[in-house]
C-alpha cells in the first residue's frame, strides 16, 4: 500500500511540473516531415469555456504553404496556399467532414482568429453557422 501512495505522490508532482505544450511542440507533432515552420501563433480564447489554439503556417514546397488550426494537438482544419482564400488582410480556409464545416478566418493586423462551426441546412443547400468563437493571437515564431 505504501508503494502505491508514493507512486501517486510522484505522479501528482510530475503532472504539476509538466509544462503545457507550446505551439512549437504542436507544429513538431502535426506538420509533415518536409515542412519548414514559418509562423506560429498562440491564440487565446475570448470566450470562457474554450481552449487555446495554435495557428501554424509552414512551407511544404516551392511557393506552397500549409495553414493549420490546431487545438489539443488535433488539427481542426487545414489548407494549402492553393486552397486558402486570401482577401485583403485576411486568410480564410475551411474543412468539411460529412455535413459539418469548420472555417478559420485570421486577420494578422488585428491578431484575431475566428472559428466558425457550421452545419449543412439541407441536402442541396449551403451551410449555416452554429457556433462562432474568437481568439486573440500573439506570434510565437
Amino acid at each position: 500500500m505504501k508503494h502505491v501512495s508514493i507512486f501517486f505522490v510522484l505522479l501528482v508532482m510530475a503532472i504539476a511540473n509538466a509544462k503545457a505544450a507550446t505551439c512549437e511542440d504542436v507544429a513538431a507533432t502535426t506538420l509533415p516531415l518536409n515542412a519548414i515552420t514559418t509562423s506560429l501563433f498562440d491564440c487565446q480564447p475570448e470566450q470562457e469555456g474554450q481552449k487555446p489554439i495554435c495557428l501554424v503556417i509552414a512551407k511544404v514546397g516551392d511557393n506552397q504553404y500549409l495553414y493549420q488550426t490546431v487545438q489539443d494537438m488535433v488539427v481542426i482544419n487545414a489548407a494549402t496556399s492553393k486552397t486558402i482564400d486570401l482577401k485583403g488582410l485576411s486568410a480564410k480556409y475551411s474543412t468539411t467532414r460529412e455535413s459539418k464545416r469548420v472555417t478559420s478566418i485570421y486577420w494578422p493586423n488585428a491578431s484575431l482568429l475566428i472559428l466558425d462551426y457550421s452545419a449543412r441546412k439541407g441536402l442541396f443547400e449551403g451551410y449555416e453557422i452554429q457556433e462562432s468563437y474568437s481568439f486573440s493571437c500573439t506570434i510565437e515564431k
